[in-house]
């Protein structure tokens, strides 16, 4: 008998032990499927704003060549590449790996547009993960009117607009499941979104001396856009000690509509400069065999590295000092400084590398002006400890991560897919552009200036204040390079007509 129940026993675990593998199984299989689903969806968003930036790209094509582009052609125009191309070919194998293809066709009076964004992973080429197609419709005097392209000439384009702190996705001011964190947006804060959970309150949390502008068509409370802790906003939830929504946290303002989705692309991506035949230099500024004077660059030119480790300045007069250098490294306590006596600025073209550590400086004490910096490499730009830049970036790929009390005082124009900050850079008023990008603040770091991201995540106390008191020439020139315009004035981006393929 007992023999009969020891195996009764055995067979009862084993049983239990299938029943359990099985739905160990089946959780796992379903929570694959759930993150692939997730990839897709963020896959076809990215596609889509593809395929929206190649509808500016095809209208800048369009100003560019004047009122009586395609005139009397009936067969469509079609174009190939990338963001931060400055050419799109008209022949696919030109550029296999494109991933914006936009088509223009003029009908009478009309330009009608269409255009694919197309998101590639893997090593393979032409590998294609997902797309999205999009269509628009404008008539020649909406696109050549004065008053709406900002002169005519279809060399100029305009700064998206930078009046609230955006998110072209999810805003997440929310810590520990929504009820920690008491962090907050000090000014106007928007999405573009429209799906639920769009933005999440934690119950501490607040957007001050300002609105919240979700996407156009939705009310907020209805279609869950914008969620409070344990009552979802709308008055019937009793969680967390009370009702929490609008009125406790936007004491200042209210919850508005956008009339239209914005769109934030990114800027064409400057060509290098063109030494010629010129030499290829190399600079290393080390402790040892200082010359007389110090380290000095007086002359634009083309190094393979810049390597400092003691002092090495640039001189500036009235014209731009422009150096292009496959890496830029700053260590220990590694020091670039600038004697400007006009009033050029610093041009740096950085392609590979660019390191800045230790307690390394860049223009400390100068103006973020004097310094812009275009860097085409993959790194992250890592700015930590005590180290500071005191210019402005464009990083074409990279991520961005601010540390401690390192900083970067300028602007931060980045194609990278994340923007962390965990230092405080409070005292910073510059604009972070990253509209591909998730940006994630918390503890209790803090930035000022404006924000453009593809979602934004807060946590602990951490503080964005909006704040416009800016120098805008970096971007202004970035939006006024003679290249086919990348940023469309909202005039005739709305004057036309969107049809969704």
């Amino acid at each position: 008998m007992l023999k009969n129940e020891k195996g009764m026993a055995m067979l009862f675990a084993l049983f239990i032990g299938v029943i359990v593998t099985l739905l160990g199984i089946t959780l796992s299989q379903a929570s694959n499927a759930d993150t692939l689903q997730v990839q897709r969806d963020a896959d076809s968003a990215q596609a889509y704003y593809y395929a929206k930036s190649g509808v500016e790209l095809a209208i800048g094509n369009i100003m560019k060549n004047g009122p009586d582009y395609l005139s009397g052609q009936d067969e469509p125009v079609t174009f190939y590449g990338g963001l931060g191309d400055t050419t799109f070919s008209s022949e696919p194998e030109d550029t296999p790996n494109y991933n914006i293809k936009f088509e223009i066709q003029r009908k009478n009076n009309d330009f009608i547009i269409k255009s694919t964004g197309i998101v590639r992973k893997g090593d393979a080429e032409g590998a294609q993960v997902a797309s999205n197609a999009v269509g628009f419709t404008i008539s020649c005097e909406k696109v050549f009117d004065n008053d709406n392209t900002g002169g005519g000439n279809g060399g100029s384009g305009q700064v998206p607009p930078l009046d609230m702190i955006f998110a072209l996705g999810k805003i997440d001011l929310s810590d520990n499941n929504g009820n920690g964190g008491s962090s907050e947006i000090i000014g106007d804060a928007g999405t573009n979104s429209i799906a639920p959970n769009s933005v999440i309150f934690g119950y501490s949390t607040l957007i001050k001396n300002g609105d919240l502008y979700i996407g156009p068509g939705v009310e907020w409370d209805e279609d869950d856009v914008v969620v409070f802790p344990g009552n979802n906003g709308n008055g019937n939830g009793n969680g967390n000690g009370g009702y929490r929504g609008p009125e406790t946290n936007i004491p200042d303002g209210e919850i508005l509509n956008l009339s239209s989705p914005r769109d934030y692309p990114l800027p064409s991506f400057p060509e290098l400069p063109d030494f010629g035949d010129e030499e290829v230099k190399k600079m290393d500024a080390g402790w040892n065999s200082i010359p007389p004077g110090g380290f000095r660059i007086s002359q634009s030119g083309k190094y393979s590295n810049i390597e400092v480790k003691s002092h090495l300045t640039f001189d500036i007069g009235d014209e731009d000092l422009i150096i292009q250098t496959n890496n830029l490294s700053v260590t220990g306590s590694g020091q670039i400084k600038l004697n400007k006596t006009g009033s050029g600025r610093l041009i740096l073209y950085v392609l590979n590398s660019f390191d800045l550590q230790g307690s390394s400086t860049i223009n400390q004490n100068g103006s973020y002006d004097d310094i812009y910096m275009y860097y085409s490499g993959d790194q992250t730009i890592d700015v930590g400890g005590s180290t500071k830049f005191v210019g402005s970036i464009y990083a074409l790929n990279s991520d961005v991560k601010i540390r401690g009390s390192g900083g970067i005082v300028g602007h931060i124009i980045t194609g990278g897919d994340i923007v962390n900050l965990t230092g405080d850079a409070s005292a910073n008023t510059r604009v972070i552009y990253a509209p591909n990008a998730t940006f994630n603040i918390q503890g209790s770091s803090s930035m000022r200036g404006a924000l453009v991201a593809k979602e934004i995540n807060m946590k602990g106390n951490a503080r964005i204040y909006y704040d416009d008191s800016m120098d805008m020439n970096f971007l202004n020139q970035l939006w006024n390079t003679g290249e086919p315009v990348l940023t469309p004035n909202k005039s005739w981006w709305e004057a036309g007509q969107w049809v969704k393929q």
